[in-house]
């Protein structure tokens, strides 16, 4: 039985989290007080036992010139005992059909594994820049004792001017940007370093002490730190509802593509559609055929657009701190 959580859960959600996870304590009980839902968390049972779950955490982004509510998809625990009983793909398969109803076309999240959850119709489309640092100066340094709404809106100007060539982006609120900040100010014990030219600041660097130096977690606009860094694949992407996707994305369209989508997880993903000239209708028959995943890379602008219609341009997509 897969359903959505109720408060008679919280013990079991917590101890899957301990087992599965690597944080401490007071990462999780601040995950299970400031960033959980029980109407975003699914529970899927054996012989009416919990045993496995997973969180579905709400955000927006800016994909291309559109906004989309959209669900993160974060803490996939099963017990051990339980594993290997496809619990998780009964599980994506309510949540697919929740995110239906809630008008979620897209879904995110950060592997452990990426053939793992390609099974599921995701695939990788974004990649990360990881820095470190072997010296940085605390000298200025914004520590929790700054964390407010002042702070949070110096940090926003930043980040919204920076992301004004990206997409894929999240939109971040003061609640998005609270969590970002409780998790490395407080929980993590970590600095912000702003850069400033002239009387603008122009850059910030969240930092935290990692073995041997610090980590740059993120890194926007100008930094003068000096530091290593190294581009790593990280999110990946799912389309829940192609057809809306496509209509927004076809708007000012000219052309004429016949296109067939593949989806084993969702079968009313199987379609043939016509795309003419702005509009997005069924058809019979098809010139090109994409499955779902190969359609999330395309729809974020980093595969090569196999159409030669110039539908599906490459873009630049930014992802990071998201909880």
């Amino acid at each position: 039985m897969v359903r959505l959580a109720e408060p008679k859960d919280l013990p079991f959600l917590k101890h899957a989290w301990q087992v599965c996870f690597e944080d401490p304590a007071s990462f999780i009980d601040w995950n299970f007080t400031q960033n959980f839902s029980y109407s975003d968390t699914i529970v899927a049972e054996v012989d009416g036992v919990p045993a496995s779950n997973m969180q579905l955490m709400p955000h927006k982004i800016r994909l291309r010139h559109m906004e989309y509510d959209i669900n993160y998809v974060s803490g996939v625990a099963t017990l051990p005992e339980f594993r290997r009983r496809g619990l998780v793909r009964e599980m994506f398969g309510f949540a697919f059909d929740q995110m239906k109803q809630r008008r979620q076309p897209i879904s995110l999240l950060v592997p452990f594994d990426y053939g793992f959850y390609e099974k599921f119709g995701y695939r990788q489309c974004y990649e990360k820049t990881y820095r470190y640092a072997q010296t940085v100066s605390r000298r200025g340094a914004v520590t929790a004792k700054q964390l407010g709404p002042q702070l949070i809106s110096r940090l926003d100007r930043i980040y919204a001017r920076e992301m004004k060539n990206r997409t894929g982006y999240v939109l971040r609120t003061p609640e998005t940007w609270r969590r970002i900040l409780e998790d490395l100010l407080v929980l993590s014990k970590g600095f912000i370093r702003f850069h400033q030219t002239g009387d603008q600041e122009d850059g910030y660097a969240m930092i935290t002490t990692a073995s041997g130096g610090f980590e740059l977690h993120e890194v926007c606009g100008v930094c003068e730190i000096e530091h290593e860094s190294k581009v790593q694949p990280f999110a990946m992407a799912r389309i829940v509802d192609p057809l809306r996707v496509l209509k927004d994305m076809t708007v000012d369209f000219k052309g004429e593509l016949r296109l067939r989508i593949t989806d084993e997880n969702i079968s009313e993903n199987n379609m043939d559609i016509l795309i003419k000239d702005g509009t997005v209708m069924p058809c019979e028959g098809y010139d090109s055929e994409v499955n779902i995943k190969y359609l999330a890379q395309l729809v974020f602008g980093c595969a090569p657009d196999f159409t030669c219609t110039g539908l599906f341009s490459p873009q630049k997509t930014y992802l990071n701190m998201i909880f």
